[in-house]
């Protein structure tokens, strides 16, 4: 017997049914049903009875019931218990990235979605990658979140995941009604590439390059804005970029437009941490995250 067959037992005995009963427990109603039978089979007598009503107790399973209610909540509390103890640290992320519209209220998006699936209170700002490995050095930082991987000297690379490539362009650009766009399409136009953020890690740019990008290559200084604007708007350069829609709109008038299937890469999502001096937030976090696996 164990604390998951009468937690189930007491369930289907609450709602009076196996699927009901495996709803609120988040699993199938095969899984539930296993249980109870492996439960019963232990025990040697039958514990519940269906009919037109439902699900009923047997004299056994009405017996065994308060007891097995007893057993369950001093479990639960026990549980309670242990996590009192325990330390929580909020963890403090930050997103390798140019700044980008709305940026604020995607850094929070992030930060809500790690909260609720890993039950951790994150922190997420953004800065350039140099500007990062500085923050983490410090101990200022617990993590720093790339897009592509890093091999630095004193730095761990952990792959939490990985997204999927697009191409950021003007909405004027003629490829903008497209629903994917491929390489071959890609290569009449120019690809922007960033001095401060391309030159750091394997970014997707750097990726497609190494596999032979046909695509001419343009790099404005990192605070040309005037070059910048008119290579976007006015000759229709694009941004390999992540293709995540829930970021929004990367620059004003502009289109997020996924990677064709036959071009697109897994590409890796990665946190970077100090190699000798992890935080203990950090490590917290990347155990959950490996009992949790993102995508």
């Amino acid at each position: 017997m164990n604390i998951k067959q009468v937690k189930y037992f007491i369930s289907v005995a609450d709602e009076k049914s196996f699927s009901a009963a495996a709803r609120k427990q988040g699993v199938s109603v095969q899984a539930m049903s296993k249980a109870i039978k492996d439960l019963e089979r232990e025990l040697s007598t039958p514990l519940l009875t269906r009919d037109s009503d439902g699900v009923h107790l047997t004299h056994f399973g009405e017996a065994l019931y308060p007891k097995a209610l007893t057993t369950w909540e001093a479990f639960h509390e026990l549980e309670k218990m242990a996590g009192a103890g325990e330390t929580y640290f909020p963890v403090r992320l930050s997103l390798c990235s140019p700044s980008f519209s709305h940026n604020a209220r995607a850094r929070a998006a992030l930060g809500a979605f790690i909260s609720k699936h890993l039950g951790v209170d994150v922190e997420v700002t953004m800065c350039s990658g140099e500007d990062g490995l500085e923050e983490l050095r410090k101990g200022s930082l617990d993590a720093l979140i790339t897009i592509g991987t890093l091999d630095r000297p004193g730095f761990d690379c952990w792959t939490m995941g990985t997204v999927f490539p697009g191409v950021c362009m003007a909405k004027n650009h003629p490829l903008a009604k497209n629903e994917t766009v491929t390489l071959e399409e890609l290569s009449p136009y120019v690809a922007i590439s960033s001095e401060v953020y391309d030159h750091f890690n394997e970014s997707i740019l750097v990726m497609y390059q190494k596999d032979g990008l046909e695509m001419e290559v343009v790099e404005p200084g990192a605070h040309e804005i005037l070059p910048m604007v008119d290579l976007f708007y006015r000759r229709h350069g694009v941004c390999f970029m992540a293709n995540v829609p829930a970021l929004g709109e990367m620059f004003p008038a502009s289109k997020m437009i996924p990677i064709a299937k036959e071009d697109a890469k897994a590409i890796p999502l990665c946190l970077i941490s100090v190699h000798q001096h992890k935080t203990k937030a950090y490590m917290h976090l990347e155990q959950l995250l490996s009992d949790k696996v993102v995508t």
